[in-house]
This record gives C-alpha cells, sequence and structure tokens, in this order.
C-alpha cells in the first residue's frame, strides 16, 4: 500500500511500538480448531469463485476506467520480543573475497515512472512504487502500484494499462471492478506458460479502507499476454468464520509462490476500523481451474497474531525442468522471520484435495541466522537532504525462491539488516536446505552483505540459475551516492557465505527523493523488487526497482523504474528432451511415379526430419515419399535438436508397398482365310508396359512367332496373350483369342 500524492495529511496505520501485539478477538475461533499434533493451521474452503472473462486485446482497454487512489502506508509489523543486540555484541561484517565483477547487463531499458501515460490514466498513484515484475519466453511484464505494462524482451513498450482499466468490463460486483488498490505481483508460471497479475482491491470512506477486501487475479488464457484474452477472478480474502480470517481483516502485503500443484499465498491482515495486526493468512488456489477458466477451487488458513508470525512468504519454484521439480508430495515452504529471536522461520503447507479445503500449515522450525541490528523506519540516508528511506524493517523480501540441483533442494531468502544502531543497512541472504522435505536447522550458507560501509543497500531480492549460481539485487544509497540499483552474486563454485561476484550498477541515480507526501516528506521507497530467471535458458537473471534520473524527478517525487537483464557466462540452458510423434502410414500400392504424404510432430515444436531407410524401395523430399518399388519402405523420423533441446530419439516407420495388378489388351486379329505360308499381325499390350507374349495353343491351325502368327491350315487357331509380371507388378490374368481361319 501507499502514500497517496493527494492527501492532505500523511495517516499512520501502525501498530503501537511494543513488545505486546493486540489480539483482535475475531480471531479467536481460528485457535479453537481441534489440530493435530505438528500443525499449526488447518486450511478451510473458500467459496468457489466463476470467472469473468476478457476476451480482446489488451491495447484495445477503455481509457476511461476509474483513476485509482492510493491511500495511508504500509501497515508496522508487530514487535514480538525480539530486540537488536548491542553494537558491540554484534558479530563482524562477514568477509567478502572479491573473484570478478558481476557480468554487465545484456538489456538494460527504462521501465513504467510514477507519470507515464497508460490506458486508464497514469501509471503510479503515489509512494512508493511498488516495484515488480517477471519473464516468460517472449515478454517482460512489470507491475507498480497502480499498473502494469507488457515488454518485449528487447524493451519495446507493447501496452501499458492500469489495475481498474484491465477490470473495468469484468462485471463481479466486487471491489476489483472499479477499486483496486495496488500491492501487485507479477508472476509467470513456467510449467504452464501463463501470466498472473494479481492486486488488492477495497472500497474506501472517509480515506480509510472499508470491508470486504478481495484479492484479484488476472490468469492469461494463452501464452500470449497481450493478445490471448485474460480470466479474472476476485477472491474474497476477509470471509471470517472457523479458520479463516474475519471479516474485516485487510490482506495487505500479498506474497505468492508458484509450486507444481497450486498456487500459494500469504498476507498480513489487520483488522478494521483501527487496523490492528491481527494475524498472517494463508492460502492455496487450484492453478489448473485458473488457466482452464474453470471455477476456482482455493482454500485459505489464519494464524492469529498470538502466533508471532509476520509476512510468511511461500516458495516459489524456479525451473521447468523434470529434474528442477520438488519430488512428487512436496509440501510448499513458507518462510519467515522469526518476531522473537534470531533465526528464519520454516513451515510446511501440505494443500488439500485440488488445492481445497483440509491444507495443513505445520509447526514452525526454526533456522539458525547470524544476529544484526534491526532496521526500523527510515534509515538510508541521501544527499542533500535530512529526508532518509524507509528500510520496512527485517521482514523477508520477495521472494523465497525453491531451486533443485541434482537431489539438493534449497529455499533461498534475504532480507534487511543494519549493522549497528547507527549504521547502514546491509541485505542479509540464506540458503536453506530441505533436501528430501527435511528442513536443516543450519543454513547451507549465510551472509551479510556489506562490501563497504559507506552505503545502504536494501530492498534485495534473489534468484539462483540452474546450475545454482545466486544473484541478488538491491537499492543503494548514502551520503554521497543517490538511490541507486546493483547487484552482485555468486558461482555455485564460490566459496560459501559470500559474493565474490562484486557489485556492478543497472543506473547511478542521479537525485534524492525530497518531495512531500501531505505535510511531511516522503519516506517510503521500493516495498519490495524483483528478481527473477529467464524460462527459456534459466540462465538469464532479469530484475527491476526503482530510482530517480534527475534532481528535478526526485524533487516532483516522479519516480521511475529500470529492467535490466545478465547472465554469468558459463552458464548454458540445460538441453531439454523430446519425443516425436509420428503415426503409422498405412499401406501402399505400388506405381510408377507414385508417392504419398506423412507426417509427424516433436513435442518441442521443432521440425521432423525424414529419411529413407530402403531407398531402393522408396525416397523422401521433405514430407513425401515416392515409391520406387514394391517390398517394405522403411521410413525414419529425426529431430535433430538445437540450443534448446536434446535430439529425440529416432521413430522409424515400416510401410508395405505391395505389387500392383496389371491388365492385358489383346486386339482381335478377326477372320482369316487359309493360303500356304500366310500371316496375319497380332497387337498386345499390358498396362503395367511390361512385355506381352502370344502363344499358340492350336499347332495345326498356326504358330507364332513374335506378334506375327502365320497360318498352318484351315481351322480354329487359339491365341493366347500373358504376362507373367514382375517384382512390382502381379502376373496379369492371361487373355485367349480365337481366330477362325477359312478354307481357301
Amino acid at each position: 500500500m501507499s502514500q497517496s500524492t493527494h492527501s492532505l495529511s500523511r495517516r499512520v496505520w501502525a501498530l503501537v511500538g511494543c513488545a505486546c501485539v493486540l489480539l483482535n478477538a475475531a480471531a479467536l475461533p481460528a485457535q479453537q480448531l481441534a489440530l493435530p499434533p505438528g500443525v499449526e493451521a488447518i486450511t478451510q474452503a473458500l467459496p468457489e469463485v466463476i470467472p469473468a472473462s476478457y476476451d480482446g486485446d489488451l491495447r484495445d482497454l477503455p481509457q476511461d476506467a476509474a483513476a485509482q487512489r492510493f491511500l495511508g502506508r504500509e501497515f508496522e509489523p508487530p514487535r514480538g520480543n525480539k530486540r537488536s543486540p548491542p553494537d558491540k555484541a554484534l558479530p563482524a561484517p562477514d568477509p567478502n573475497v572479491p573473484k570478478a565483477a558481476m557480468p554487465a547487463p545484456i538489456e538494460n531499458f527504462a521501465g513504467l515512472s510514477l507519470n507515464t501515460a497508460v490506458t486508464g490514466g497514469i501509471a503510479g498513484a503515489g509512494y512508493p512504487s511498488d516495484v515488480t515484475g517477471d519473464v516468460g519466453p517472449n515478454h517482460y511484464i512489470q507491475g507498480v502500484n497502480s499498473s502494469y505494462a507488457i515488454f518485449s524482451k528487447s524493451g519495446t513498450l507493447l501496452t501499458a494499462f492500469t489495475e481498474n482499466a484491465l477490470w473495468s468490463g469484468a462485471g463481479t460486483g466486487t471491489p476489483c471492478d472499479a477499486n483496486n488498490q495496488g500491492d501487485p505481483v507479477v508472476l509467470h508460471d513456467g510449467l504452464a506458460d501463463r501470466w498472473i497479475l494479481t492486486n488488492f482491491a477495497f472500497a474506501t470512506s472517509g480515506n480509510l479502507p472499508i470491508a470486504p477486501f478481495y484479492q484479484c487475479f488476472a490468469v492469461s488464457k494463452t501464452s500470449n499476454p497481450v493478445s490471448g484474452g485474460w480470466w479474472l477472478y476476485a477472491v474474497r480474502m476477509d470471509p471470517g468464520g472457523s479458520g479463516r480470517p474475519p471479516n474485516g481483516a485487510l490482506n495487505d502485503y500479498p506474497r505468492f509462490g508458484l509450486w507444481n500443484d497450486c498456487l500459494y499465498m500469504s498476507a498480513n491482515e489487520f483488522q478494521a476500523p483501527n487496523f490492528n495486526f491481527s494475524g498472517v493468512a494463508f492460502a492455496s488456489f487450484n492453478r489448473a481451474n485458473m488457466f482452464a477458466g474453470q471455477p476456482l477451487t482455493s482454500s485459505i488458513g489464519f494464524l492469529a497474531s498470538s502466533a508471532n508470525v509476520f509476512t510468511m512468504i511461500p516458495s516459489n519454484l524456479q525451473g521447468t525442468a523434470p529434474e528442477f521439480m520438488p519430488p512428487a508430495g512436496t509440501p510448499n515452504y513458507f518462510v519467515s522471520e522469526s518476531l522473537t529471536g534470531f533465526a528464519f522461520e520454516v513451515r510446511k503447507f501440505t494443500p488439500g484435495t485440488n488445492c481445497g479445503a483440509g491444507g495443513t500449515l505445520g509447526a514452525k522450525v526454526n533456522v539458525s541466522q547470524t544476529s544484526y541490528s534491526i532496521p526500523d523506519g527510515a534509515v538510508a540516508n541521501q544527499p542533500n537532504t535530512s529526508t532518509r528511506l524507509d528500510s520496512v524493517g527485517d521482514r523477508l523480501m520477495q521472494g523465497a525462491e525453491y531451486r533443485r540441483i541434482g537431489n539438493a533442494e534449497s529455499v533461498w531468502v534475504s532480507h534487511s539488516t543494519r549493522s549497528s544502531s547507527f549504521g547502514v543497512l546491509r541485505p542479509q541472504w540464506a540458503q536453506i536446505n530441505v533436501s528430501g522435505g527435511t528442513v536443516s536447522t543450519t543454513p547451507v550458507q549465510q551472509q551479510i552483505y556489506g562490501p563497504e560501509g559507506s552505503r545502504h543497500r536494501w530492498m534485495s531480492s534473489l534468484a539462483v540459475d540452474q546450475q545454482g549460481n545466486m544473484a541478488l539485487g538491491y537499492s543503494t544509497s548514502g551520503t554521497t551516492s543517490f538511490p541507486s540499483i546493483a547487484y552482485s552474486g555468486r558461482l555455485v563454485t564460490d566459496s560459501l557465505n559470500m559474493l565474490p561476484q562484486t557489485e556492478r550498477f543497472v543506473v547511478t541515480g542521479g537525485g534524492s527523493q525530497i518531495f512531500d507526501c501531505g505535510p511531511t516528506p516522503c519516506e517510503r521507497w521500493g516495498d519490495y523488487t524483483a528478481m527473477s530467471i529467464d524460462p527459456v535458458d534459466d540462465c538469464t537473471f532479469w530484475y527491476t526497482n526503482q530510482y530517480y534520473s534527475s534532481q528535478s524527478n526526485g524533487s516532483n517525487g516522479n519516480w521511475q523504474t529500470r529492467i535490466a537483464s545478465f547472465k554469468f557466462p558459463d552458464c548454458a540452458a540445460a538441453l531439454q528432451d523430446q519425443t516425436i510423434n509420428f503415426p503409422q502410414p498405412t499401406t501402399q500400392t505400388y506405381s510408377p511415379g507414385g508417392s504419398f504424404s506423412i507426417s509427424a510432430t516433436a513435442s518441442s515444436g521443432l521440425t521432423v526430419v525424414f529419411t529413407s531407410g530402403t531407398p531402393t524401395i522408396c525416397g523422401i523430399e521433405e514430407t513425401t515419399v515416392n515409391i520406387l518399388a514394391a517390398g517394405t519402405c522403411t521410413i525414419h523420423a529425426d529431430q535433430p535438436g538445437n540450443a534448446s533441446f536434446n535430439p529425440a530419439p529416432r521413430v522409424s516407420r515400416n510401410v508395405t508397398i505391395n505389387m500392383a495388378s496389371q491388365t492385358i489388351t489383346f486386339a482381335n486379329p478377326g477372320t482369316q482365310t487359309y493360303s500356304p505360308g500366310g500371316t496375319f499381325p497380332l497387337s498386345a499390350s499390358a498396362s503395367s508396359g511390361l512385355p506381352v507374349s502370344i502363344e499358340s495353343t492350336t499347332a495345326a491351325t498356326c504358330s507364332v512367332e513374335a506378334f506375327t502368327a502365320t497360318i498352318v491350315g484351315a481351322g480354329t487357331c487359339r491365341l493366347r496373350a500373358r504376362q507373367e509380371g514382375d517384382g512390382n507388378y502381379n502376373a496379369a490374368t492371361s487373355v485367349l483369342r480365337i481366330v477362325t481361319i477359312n478354307q481357301a
């Protein structure tokens, strides 16, 4: 949620900064459910949702959609009882031995800015930008706090539109139709090659949200997000009832993770009308329903504030090849930062049938982490101003990335820390071992990353490529350096617990954020950023974040965003397997110059190549088989592969070429008259073109030499024409001609 540029006063929805947290009485039924051992909560069914349908091209969305307005500021986390250790007790900065600079950007282009004109208005509606995004085979989609933009992967803006414009014709009768409020998330499902654009929605009264509270899901019907159409699902997130978020609980800071069974979600719940923190919602949605436009099966659970959990992030599957899939039955992992100590909390979410009711959230497993000073509020300083930028605390940032390499399964996370009570912000990242479904209580590796002490680094997001190389993107800022966008990383072969592939900048900022949101300076920054992996090669990283290109923009509050890609040079795409579907051709019959067509498809979509295994029987030109002789024609179908696919296993088909039939045409010679030594001509041919032989079966009256009959005597002359066939033709039926030879 973001601050409005139009607010006359800044409204802060926050919890009192004390060790206790408020427990909303409406949440009590959720904790009164009987739970099996080791289970913290069980999901309850959400009402089935039938989607609206948008069948047009997004470039044709209406311009007159309702304007969006953002309210207040992000709700503050509950304080729990975790406290920063004294500065003198903090560990020394983690070592970081530089090896090489990170690879330079491949693509580096402008994303949306606050004032970008889009269908339905302008792109931004407040602060911060809420910048997010994801990459697909042919597109990059970026989200900001009221709009989405679809780019080609070379940076061409194909279309951009507000959340309200996308939903303007949905007619769901919910706030999703005209009261979308941001907190966007963009997801590309690589397993289905579909897109999901989601944000929350609610009406307002007196500059405050009012129930009911919804999550709005736009799901692409095809792989083409521009013109392929969208399914629109409006899901109420405060349904009330035992085990579910109570009525009036606002689903703030929604986070998502794609898995091979469901789409998973969590949200921080704040209870109207005072918006005290009431707990955390967690949910599962049936992916197959969404992609098919079917009524949506889903379920939701609730952990009340007494559970001391905040900002749980579902694990997000990286990689689409079979070898990268979690083993069958693997639960999703929900990760959060402990409110009571220095630990990552990992809970297993096992979904109910078809991602519906009955899903279980297991008890937390604490994974150790290096202690740090907790960053509270506006911490990051900027040049030429006393305004500092918000850290959003030490909550986990987007996202919890699952990556399987061989049999090693890991969830990678990051969040912000502070070097001391008055020190710089530094991201802490960790690789958590979840191999075989067992959560290790000690991370594989972790680091509080601070290569030098003068700059703040925060708003981190990470991803891991198919080799196990990791990249971490973040914002930077300092007293002499404007807010900028940078990334660092590590190779899988690097020493543990460090990012020796050193920092590279996507863009160096040109201005500080010096702008008032009402009577006070705008401190909000980012809320989150997004690092993702290109599904085409599973190697190329894509990152988006915000900055100001000039002080003029910084003074006017016109935030800007950037989208960049890069890859480690040694990472090559994992070749995918493919198969060939080659239907059996039907039996053929020999004919000179005869041919028949064949077809086959490769699962990769690449062209299949045909060759003849019996070149004396049949020859092949592309998809045409030329019949050369009767016999068995062997046809091989191959697909040699390319940079993305292994060669397909050869598929061969044997086709029987039957021998052809033939007929004889034998002209009737007519009646003859005896004369000694007299002759008459004969004419016969076979339809095959093969030579015909003629014989006399009445030697006393006639004889035959070649195609000449010699008269021997008066009487009846019987002549029979034959063609015995060959390798391609069956023998013809013989033809008899009876010639009367009259006496002279």
